[in-house]
């Protein structure tokens, strides 16, 4: 983990080591030569991305990308896999940032979907692309970044970025992590064949069936796709790649504050939630609020579980640190067939619920308007902003996940700069138990100005603290064999970190650097 980027190429891939460097030069109508960065992925570094793209980390001036900047919601713009058309298109949020308005010279985008997917895109060959239709020309962005002031899109910027390769992947999980939650995802439902995990029946691939929202249209499909070899749809060669680990990112637990009764999830005395109760929760096990803490007497209300979706990194960040982990081995799908359960939409006798949304802005809509809501999503202040009226956070075994002490689970507000509005103090002593390092993927010959925004993207953190840049971590997640790639933790000399650690153990850096010491070996193959 302490190698900034990580190379998987196999011996002999020099052949198509070209096609992995995408285009990130677009000639737009008139001639002039546009650099165009297409980011895709987590909601988490959605807003630090941004942030990075528009401002410079001094506070004044034009950031990375630039000094304009155009975002709308879903809706609007999608991600493209062209390699079926049984494939559909992707939407989610997205921002884009440009430096001229009517010649720029270069253009940055994120499009906001799940971390798996955005896995998927990069990886696709073809890659992946961007749709951002030409009816967004001359509309007004709706800031959807904290401190953006948007403008309307000129014709040139879409041109620019329209129909353009994503450039790299931002993921809550490590690739080879992303494609072990496709294919468990693929496997038929209970199948065994997984190492130690139950296939969840959303295939058979390559091109399996959708994982439906119950509150809206949205759904996820779930879709094949390689890291090395050949490509499991188009049969083309696979292309190097590189990860950089950016931070450690916090999943909290949010529940609705609207029922104030004694049994009610807004009462103060509901502050936490220990691991063994919270997979019995997201298992349907544990169906009762009373059931949270240690009482006795309180009437019976039931919880309203709210479940994201298997190709979600929120998603597989909580069902591998807590329920699927190997002390609790539970799954947030234990009694999921998909068959009758998609859209999931459980009812228990006592008026508990267990029903499925897609996205973090989903989930989180939905825990400020129902009573009693419990869910989750990783912590930026954009993502949490719109139920700090509504809802607050618990925390987990008694750790809080962003401050030093619990001060009733208020969810924090920023105006930036808000420098130390959350100090993150146990996710960088790893004593939190839900957390992951965010991480952006990319071709192996990593382009100059995806270096320049992730760099910026760290600084500003400063400004407003998303996450923890990884250079304060002082733990991490021990890796194990994923996907077919060996565990390495990328802390030995000429190391490339490799395979899946998303439920990991949690070590100090310091603990490995003393096993290679001592033994010449990682701690690897550890789980939580």
């Amino acid at each position: 983990m302490m190698n900034k980027f990580a190379s998987l190429a196999a011996k002999g891939k020099l052949a198509v080591l070209a096609l992995s460097i995408v285009a990130v030069m677009s000639v737009a109508p008139n001639s002039f030569a546009t650099t165009v960065v297409n980011l895709v992925g987590s909601s988490a570094a959605f807003n630090a991305f941004g942030l990075a793209a528009r401002f410079a980390t001094s506070g004044s001036g034009p950031g990375v990308c630039g000094g304009n900047s155009w975002s709308v919601a879903s809706g609007t713009a999608t991600g493209v896999d062209s390699r079926s058309s049984t494939i559909d298109a992707v939407g989610g949020s997205i921002w884009v940032v440009w430096d001229n308005s009517t010649t720029p010279t270069i253009v940055c985008t994120y499009l906001n979907i799940d971390s798996v997917v955005g896995n998927r895109l990069f990886f696709a060959v073809p890659q992946g692309t961007l749709d951002l239709p030409s009816s967004a020309i001359g509309t007004t962005g709706t800031d959807q970044v904290p401190t953006f002031t948007d403008t309307t899109l000129p014709a040139a910027v879409q041109a620019a970025v329209n129909g353009v390769a994503f450039t790299a992947a931002v993921s809550d999980i490590r690739p080879e992590d992303a494609l072990f939650a496709t294919t468990r995802a693929l496997t038929a439902l209970g199948t065994k064949t997984l190492p130690g995990y139950l296939g969840e029946g959303y295939g058979p691939g390559p091109v399996g069936v959708t994982i439906n929202s119950e509150f809206s249209s949205k759904y996820a499909q779930v879709v094949n796709f390689a890291m090395s070899g050949t490509d499991p749809i188009s049969g083309d060669a696979i292309p190097a790649y590189a990860v950089q680990n950016i931070g450690g990112q916090v999943l909290m637990v949010l529940v609705n504050t609207a029922d104030t009764s004694a049994a009610g999830l807004g009462n103060s005395a509901f502050n936490n939630v220990d691991r063994f109760t919270l997979a019995r929760v997201l298992a349907g096990l544990t169906t009762r609020t009373r059931d949270l803490i240690p009482s006795s007497g309180l009437p019976q209300v039931g919880l309203q579980v709210l479940l994201r979706e298997p190709l979600s990194g929120t998603w597989n960040t909580m069902e591998y640190c807590i329920p699927n982990s190997r002390e609790i081995a539970l799954s947030q799908e234990t009694g999921v067939n998909p068959a009758v359960d998609n859209p999931l939409d459980q009812t228990s006798a006592d008026g508990a619920t267990r029903r499925r949304v897609i996205g973090t802005g989903e989930m989180v809509k939905e825990v400020g308007l129902i009573s009693d809501a419990f869910g989750y999503a990783f912590f930026s202040f954009g993502n949490v902003k719109p139920i700090v009226s509504t809802g607050k956070y618990l925390t987990v075994d008694g750790v809080d996940p962003i401050q030093a002490s619990y001060t009733g689970g208020t969810l924090p507000t920023c105006t930036a700069p808000c420098a130390g509005a959350v100090t993150f103090p146990n996710v960088i002593n790893g004593s939190y138990p839900i957390w992951n390092i965010m991480r952006v993927i990319t071709p192996h010959t990593v382009p100059t100005a995806v270096t320049s925004l992730i760099n910026a993207a760290e600084s500003q953190v400063a400004n407003i603290p998303d996450f923890v840049p990884i250079g304060q971590m002082l733990v991490f997640r021990s890796h194990y064999a994923q996907s077919g790639i060996a565990g390495k933790n990328g802390h030995a000399a000429r190391e490339i970190e490799s395979g899946g650690d998303m439920g990991g153990a949690v070590l100090t850096v310091q603990e490995d650097l003393d096993s290679l010491t001592d033994t010449k070996k990682e701690i690897g193959n550890e789980h939580q």
